[in-house]
Parts: structure tokens; sequence; C-alpha cells
């Protein structure tokens, strides 16, 4: 027997996860657990980058599936895969628990000058070029290029699929995406090809 296509298996996986959403829609609170399973690592993961605090991550990962369990009747298979969706619960979370309005006021001028104060020597000695400092970066860019850097850079969403969870149109996206790149190599003080990969459709 051959094996599935990762297409088939992506297919297969959002028929199971759209019939364990409805289970739990219809109140069946063990259905949750496969879901539980399957997807809090890809949501934790996502919380992390966006906030840079474990901590907050760990909460929302918590929120989104209560949110799950109690709005599961939400969820519209015919609109999208059940990961994107629960993404999407999350961006609204990590935004509330990390303090941003959805319509964020911070503009890139004042974002710049923001870091440029923080560079003072002692900081610019101790800060490497490690992991930590790239999540560090990328906490502190603006909530609206955080969102596509993140979805699609790290979290690997499509361009259609950032566009839908963000609530913007595609060509938003893929400026937002070159803005943040830009922001976050001058924070890192790199060039900006450094800071991009491949694009996803």
């Amino acid at each position: 027997m051959r094996p599935l296509s990762r297409a088939a298996l992506t297919v297969t996986q959002s028929a199971a996860d759209a019939a364990l959403a409805a289970r739990v829609a219809c109140g069946d609170c063990d259905a949750l657990d496969p879901l539980y399973r399957r997807h809090r690592n890809d949501v934790y993961r996502f919380a992390l980058l966006w906030s840079g605090a474990p901590a907050v991550a760990a909460d929302v990962v918590q929120d989104v599936f209560v949110h799950l369990l109690t709005h599961a009747d939400d969820f519209d298979p015919q609109r999208g895969a059940l990961l994107p969706w629960l993404i999407g619960i999350a961006r609204n979370f990590v935004r509330r628990r990390s303090g941003f309005p959805e319509s964020d006021p911070l503009d890139d001028e004042r974002w710049t000058q923001q870091r440029a104060d923080d560079a003072t020597p002692d900081v610019a000695i101790a800060v490497r070029q490690d992991v930590e400092q790239l999540r560090r970066a990328i906490a502190a860019l603006p909530p609206r290029y955080r969102d596509v850097l993140v979805l699609v850079e790290l979290a690997e969403r499509s361009y259609a699929e950032t566009a839908a969870i963000c609530g913007c149109e595609l060509n938003t996206v893929r400026s937002r995406l070159s803005r943040a790149r830009g922001l976050l190599a001058r924070s890192l003080g790199l060039h900006d090809s450094d800071t991009s990969v491949a694009t996803r459709g």
C-alpha cells in the first residue's frame, strides 16, 4: 500500500480535526484531548515567538483550548483548516496578554527611535548574535509586522492563511513582511537579505 502524499495527509488531518471539533461543539469534551495533543505545540510556538515570554505563551495555549471547548461551533471547516483558526485565536489572546490593542499606535519611527535609545554601549557589548537575541528582536517588532513575520517565516503559514488570520489583503501581508524583515535586520545589524527565507504562496 502506497503511503499518502503530504497533501493527502493534510486533507485527512483537516477532516479528522473538523470531525473532532464538531464533536466538541456537541458537548463531547473527550474530543478536545486529541486536538490539544496535536496542535498545542504549534500554538505555543506561535505565542512564544510573538510574545517572547514562555509564561505568556503557556497561558495563551490554555486560553486557546478553553476557547475551542466553549466556542467550537464558531469553527467553519469550509473556510479553512483548524490550525490556522486556532492560531488566529492565539493571535488575539497573545496581543491582549502582551498589552497591545488590535490597532497598535506605535509607528515605525517611534519604534526605531526606541531601539536606538535602548542601544547603550553596555547593552551593545552584552548582546550576542544568538537565538535569544533573535527572539527578543522579534518580540520588539510592532505587532502588525510581528504578526506576518511569525506566521509566514516561523509558523510556516501561507500568505493566504496569514491574510485570513490577520484580516488583511495578500498584498498587505507581502508589504508588511518586507517591512518586518527590514526592521529585524536593522535591529540585528544585518542586511535585509540575511533575514529573509524562501517565500510561500
